[in-house]
């Protein structure tokens, strides 16, 4: 009896040690025994959907607790999102939020809520239990997407306002802006108005874990008389220092600001993007602003990502998408 208990403790060693987590990022575990099990968080998985020109993020830390950023352009929420949900053994949604407006990243938002079969109404509808996250109001611009959008979500649509927080399993999402208004009370005038400016910004905290998902406010980049306001400078002290950051507005010359790079300070950085888009996303000045801080760089397509950048080794091209997993005091991306 004695030598079957020790084969089975040898055993078990052996079985748990192929569960553990990717170690590149570790943080805080010298000294510590990685075998023990007590006080360990659950897996977070944050993946960004490679939906071309647009974006859509699913936060996972189980199959119940769930929280999907946007769902792309037309057609993506029913080509893309929706099989992956269903890969990953997503059957409803708690959270579904609407960053803003614009059609690149709520176009796929009704095709995802109607289901597989496209018909509102039918058993695999998948609308999110705890409501469609927004920041009210309505499109200033004449919008068929938007008029889809507003249809279909009406009957499950929440206004947020900064400072409001959602738990998804053991992480904490916070609202940081929504229409220029912040988390510390002040409000940055939007004038004249512009979609991508009010956005809503994330902050996701898991332990010690911190990701901002900027979505596409702007920095005051641009070229004159075209430059736009700076959301992200007022934004950053908010932030504070974070790990990963969703680079805003697709890598666009309007974001990503240097004052907004060095207070946030992160170690990566994911740009949802698509290849010969209309806009020259990414920038180059946003591409070297993050090579001279040292940060990596992926992507989830090339874009109009210049060729010099090609043996860089903090630029990764995925060409598909891209997943974050956080487990206890490591995070890695794959």
């Amino acid at each position: 009896m004695k030598t079957c208990a020790a084969l089975f403790i040898i055993l078990s060693f052996f079985i748990g040690c192929a569960d553990l987590p990717p170690l590149d990022r570790m943080r805080g575990l010298a000294g510590s025994n990685p075998f023990v099990e007590e006080n360990k968080q659950k897996p977070l998985k944050i993946t960004f959907l490679d939906v071309g020109q647009g974006d859509s993020t699913l936060v996972m830390a189980s199959s119940t607790e769930t929280m999907l950023i946007d769902a792309g352009p037309p057609q993506a929420g029913r080509d893309i999102v929706l099989p992956f949900l269903e890969k990953v053994g997503v059957q409803k949604l708690k959270y579904l939020v609407a960053t803003h407006y614009h059609d690149d990243h709520i176009g796929g938002i009704a095709e995802v809520i109607k289901g597989k079969d496209q018909v509102l109404g039918t058993d695999d509808d998948v609308i999110p239990t705890n409501g469609v996250i927004d920041r009210g109001g309505t499109h200033e611009e004449s919008s068929p997407v938007f008029d889809e959008y507003k249809k279909i979500v009406q009957p499950h649509r929440i206004t947020v306002h900064p400072g409001d927080l959602f738990p998804v399993g053991e992480a904490s999402v916070e609202v940081l802006a929504e229409n220029g208004a912040l988390e510390n009370g002040s409000h940055i005038a939007l004038e004249p108005f512009d979609e991508n400016s009010a956005s809503i910004v994330l902050l996701l905290t898991y332990g010690d874990f911190h990701y901002l998902h900027a979505t596409d406010i702007t920095g005051g980049g641009g070229d004159p008389p075209y430059q736009t306001i700076d959301v992200e400078t007022s934004l950053a002290p908010l932030a504070g220092d974070v790990d990963v950051l969703r680079v805003a507005h697709h890598g666009s010359q309007t974001s990503t600001n240097e004052t907004f790079l060095e207070i946030t300070s992160p170690e990566a950085v994911v740009i949802s993007v698509g290849d010969e888009n209309d806009y020259g996303h990414p920038h180059d000045e946003v591409i070297n602003r993050l090579i001279n801080d040292d940060v990596e760089i992926y992507q989830t397509e090339r874009g109009w990502l210049s060729d010099s950048y090609s043996n860089d080794d903090n630029v990764h091209i995925m060409n598909g998408s891209i997943s974050l997993t956080v487990s206890d005091d490591t995070w890695s991306i794959e």
